[in-house]
């Protein structure tokens, strides 16, 4: 104990005392060889398993395919039968109690004529009950039946009442020179008046047939397939896995077992051909671990420990030459996330990490100007939007206010026209406001008191105005010709259409950071429809609202905040449109 103690003390030591590059190499090494060992384990064990799954699956597939092949052909030689059993020289024939010579040559030639047509038949026999019958065959066959009635198979067949029953060599009623086995569909014909029985038909199937079936199928398969009846007996005779399967065919569990023969591992699987309980037994090996396979693990091992160690050596020297200057590199890098965009001063030579630090130095660069760039082009395309809106909106003004003084001009109202004109150079002075895109609130508020004006000259006493501007608020700078385009709203979207005469009220007042502007009316009001399209969502897109559309766009750009208008309004009841202006410094263009 003591000396355990004391050893793993002296391990402890000398790797205290290492240096930190060779602790880090066998850390890693001995991570490494447990992930090594473990993930071979895995991979056994999966290599393992899917190959039985591919094996199970493969016997799985082959054995039905054949089974399916099988089950074709004697369902097709049951059907030749069928067609022999309906033909009207073969019912003749064996309806008669002494069949002519023309007679029974003429069912003789039906019988061959479907025998040379249906190669896989290798022989017909057909027998009446009177001692007598036909035959055609390929192969040299011997009948041992004298009296069809005292065959092993009559009664069974009698009781299947025209059904067919399979055995091999006819219940060995039937022998063939070869030696080979024949596998034999039999069945009663019945009289089609009486229903009585009147002859017995045997078709054989050679078992080269059968074998010619299971070879093509299980070409290049790897599999042995035994073909056997119902007692276990080889329907291929002279089968050489026969002798050697011969005691794991019964007790097969579930259809499938695996066995070892010779330490070999084999799997077993059964299919049943179904009506017959004749069975095909598939038998394929299972080597997992092929000479190939351990060649394999050996040098899958050998790369894996090769590419190891050099990972290691190389993530050691690399951690060294490399890791450092890119941290630095980093570390200069991350003023970046925080808007700080400074250029890195260390020093590098020529190499890759060198290149990387004079590219982002020049992507800094280059960035500075670029955002100058975008700072000055945002400034001129701002100013231009504030131009074209500006000029949108003052055409506006003149095609209504036109329209007025033209209508009073024709009217010989000279009193009025000199009103009108002198309110609108009044109107034009405070728009043009020498250039400048701000005014005072004072000179807002009177100029929409020229507008109402040039207005009462057309509508009369159907327009009234009140205002409650708070002394406080009046040399405020704001933007011009933003109160007009809210009168003109409602003048003509609230006022006129509810046909009765209105009010119009201007309110200014200061709350905290804020100025508040208000165009308040008793027009005919909104639905929660009309709300909606002039909401900030969609008035962009409200081509029926040009001049509040107009100015909030305006708004927008020169104060830059979205949350810059609100609009109360309900139908029938009036509505409210408030401007929420952010006090700051006077600014001009």
């Amino acid at each position: 104990m003591n000396f355990f103690k004391h050893f793993m003390e002296t391990l402890k030591n000398i790797f205290l005392n290492i240096p930190i590059r060779s602790k880090m190499l066998i850390i890693f090494m001995a991570f490494m060889l447990f992930y090594v060992i473990i993930s071979l384990v895995i991979y056994d064990n999966v290599i393992t398993n899917e190959t039985l799954s591919q094996v199970r699956q493969r016997s799985y597939e082959t054995t039905e395919l054949i089974r399916t092949n099988i089950n074709t052909m004697i369902d097709n030689t049951n059907n030749v039968s069928k067609m022999l059993t309906t033909n009207s020289l073969i019912r003749s024939y064996l309806k008669s109690d002494r069949p002519s010579r023309s007679l029974s040559k003429t069912a003789n030639d039906v019988m061959f004529n479907i025998h040379i047509t249906f190669p896989n038949i290798d022989s017909i026999y057909l027998y009446d009950l009177h001692g007598s019958g036909l035959r055609t065959n390929k192969v040299l066959t011997i009948s041992s039946v004298e009296d069809v009635k005292k065959a092993p198979w009559f009664d069974e067949l009698i009781r299947l009442n025209g059904g067919y029953k399979i055995s091999i060599n006819a219940e060995n009623t039937l022998k063939t020179y070869s030696g080979k086995n024949l596998v034999s569909v039999m069945r009663v014909l019945n009289d089609l008046d009486s229903l009585r029985p009147i002859g017995v038909l045997i078709l054989n199937i050679s078992q080269d047939s059968i074998a010619e079936v299971i070879n093509e199928t299980s070409e290049n398969g790897g599999s042995s397939f035994i073909l056997l009846d119902a007692d276990n007996n080889p329907v291929i005779e002279n089968d050489s896995s026969y002798e050697l399967y011969k005691p794991y065919f019964t007790g097969i569990a579930d259809h499938e077992e695996i066995i070892t023969i010779d330490n070999k591992k084999l799997l077993v699987f059964e299919s049943v051909l179904p009506g017959t309980g004749w069975k095909i037994i598939n038998c394929t090996s299972l080597s997992f671990k092929s000479p190939g396979i351990r060649t394999l693990n050996v040098i899958y091992i050998l790369f894996i420990g090769i590419t190891v160690f050099l990972f290691i050596v190389a993530s050691l020297f690399t951690a060294s030459l490399i890791t450092s200057p890119i941290k630095n590199l980093i570390n200069s890098m991350q003023g970046v996330s925080n808007g700080v965009f400074k250029r890195v001063s260390y020093r590098t030579g020529n190499d890759e990490i060198g290149e990387l630090k004079n590219n982002y130095n020049l992507m800094i660069m280059e960035i500075d100007q670029l955002i100058i760039k975008l700072l000055d082009e945002e400034k001129k395309k701002r100013k231009f939007e504030l131009d074209v809106l500006n000029e949108q909106i003052k055409p506006h003004f003149l095609y209504n206010t036109l329209d007025n003084i033209s209508y009073l001009a024709l009217s010989g109202n000279n009193q009025a026209v000199y009103e009108a004109v002198n309110a609108l150079g009044s109107f034009c002075r405070i728009s043009l406001s020498k250039g400048s895109e701000v005014i005072s609130l004072e000179n807002e508020i009177c100029q929409i008191q020229n507008y109402l004006l040039l207005q009462k000259l057309r509508y009369g006493e159907m327009i009234s105005d009140e205002y409650d501007i708070a002394p406080a608020t009046s040399q405020i700078k704001i933007l011009k010709n933003i109160l007009q385009p809210l009168v003109e709203n409602s003048i003509y979207h609230g006022i006129r259409p509810s046909g009765e005469p209105g009010f119009i009220k201007t309110s200014a007042h200061i709350n905290d950071d804020l100025l508040i502007l208000s165009v308040e009316d008793n027009g005919i009001g909104m639905d929660e429809k009309e709300i909606n399209s002039i909401s900030d969502e969609n008035l962009a897109g409200n081509q029926a609202s040009f001049g509040l559309r107009g100015t909030i766009q305006r708004l927008k750009l020169y104060y830059g905040t979205n949350d810059i208008y609100t609009v109360e309004s309900s139908k029938y009841s009036g509505t409210k449109i408030t401007l929420k202006i952010p006090l700051k410094e006077d600014k001009d263009d």
